[in-house]
């Protein structure tokens, strides 16, 4: 009788093993790491081979998340779990990112394996294991967090989650809404930097950067009764850090017509930065003006919530996630009515996006800023509602 052994990792870490090796994928993924440690980059000298990269996972989807004075820890460690898997041995070993026609086609094994990953790790920052006294002071001495702004539980935050601290809610007042009766003014639906607005085609494409790739809205809101209502309207998007506060709000008033999570991948695109003592640090990509891939938000899990303003018309709100941020948890419901400004969906862990779509009979004219940071509740647009024929609620 043989003697059982402990295996040496956590499940998930055991299932992507696993599936590298039954797929000899050993030397591919070894190329990988390879490649990526060409770049001489810091936070991955501890990753010179294949089995280092699984100490590095295991270690991650067990992770008490803490930060750094600079406040970009958090981003460095999801930053070198995605580099090695965007390295040219590996990556067409994933699902593409690049337009397709919607039903999108069943995620190929490694990309599912990343959104199995993505869930293993929430599962734990679900856990009061995941948020520590230890861990906790790091976040009050990070930049950009500004922890004094939220609200704290009553007993303080130990006992809870980690995604609990990170879906913190922020102080009553810090938020006032622009406009409140004003139905022409649009406000951020979330603690965001604006990365920019598209027309949309009449044939409801959006195309981005130097690529050229048109993607369809169709894509974007899958499965929607209302995917065909927004052609020739307007699309804009915006990202958030992690130390952003990551609850999204409604930019308008009006009707829940649909408030639904959508299905999809777990993706990151990192690039590297040579720094001044020849040594890289990994930067990621967030907007839609990215060189390589741009648009693969589209693939991303989402939520999808569209509300019918009676002088704006249809709009869609859509918190995509990334990475590990792939939980999008839906806080409006249909058929209730939403003022301006009250919450709608919340994030847990990460960073994240957040993309609006507005109808061709808005009007609407963008008046954001360009790589600017807004908070909830600002103005970012107005609509022309002085010929609104929509019937009011």
């Amino acid at each position: 009788m043989g003697i059982a052994t402990t295996p040496k990792y956590q499940p998930i870490v055991e299932r992507l093993k696993y599936m590298i090796e039954r797929n000899n994928w050993n030397d591919k993924f070894e190329k990988a790491i390879i490649a990526a440690q060409k770049y001489n980059i810091e936070d991955m000298a501890h990753i010179q081979n294949l089995n280092q990269y699984y100490d590095f996972l295991n270690h991650l989807v067990l992770w008490v998340p803490t930060e750094n004075r600079s406040g970009t820890y958090i981003y460095n460690m999801l930053c070198t779990m995605y580099f090695v898997l965007d390295q040219e041995p590996v990556r067409h070993l994933q699902s593409s990112v690049t337009p397709s026609s919607y039903p999108l086609p069943q995620l190929k094994p490694l990309s599912q394996w990343l959104v199995d990953f993505a869930r293993s790790m929430g599962d734990f920052l679900s856990t009061p294991q995941s948020l520590t006294e230890e861990s906790l002071k790091t976040f009050y001495t990070a930049q950009n967090y500004d922890l004094d702004a939220y609200q704290v539980p009553e007993g303080g935050w130990l006992g809870h989650c980690f995604n609990e601290f990170f879906a913190r809610h922020f102080l009553p007042g810090t938020r006032p809404i622009d406009g409140p009766d004003n139905p022409a003014v649009i406000v951020s639906p979330a603690d965001s930097t604006f990365d920019g607005s598209w027309d949309i085609t009449e044939d409801s494409t959006v195309t981005f950067s130097v690529k050229g790739l048109p993607w369809s809205i169709n894509e974007l809101l899958a499965d929607s009764q209302y995917a065909n209502e927004f052609a020739g309207g307007k699309f804009m998007h915006a990202f958030l850090a992690p130390y952003n506060y990551h609850r999204v709000h409604a930019p308008v008033d009006g009707k829940v017509l649909e408030a639904t999570v959508l299905p999809g991948q777990a993706y990151f695109k990192v690039v590297p930065e040579k720094k001044p003592n020849g040594k890289s640090k990994l930067n990621p990509v967030r907007g839609f003006y990215a060189p390589d891939s741009p648009g693969y938000q589209f693939c991303q899990a989402r939520g999808l919530i569209i509300i019918d303003s009676p002088k704006v018309g249809k709009v869609a709100v859509l918190p995509v996630g990334m990475a590990q941020v792939s939980s999008v948890q839906i806080s409006a419901h249909k058929g209730t009515c939403v003022k301006k400004g009250d919450e709608i969906a919340y994030f847990q862990f990460g960073g994240s996006d957040v993309v609006v779509v507005f109808q061709a009979q808005s009007k609407v004219d963008i008046l954001a800023t360009l790589h600017k940071e807004y908070r909830v509740g600002q103005q970012i647009a107005i609509a022309d509602i002085n010929e609104r024929d929509f019937v009011l609620l």
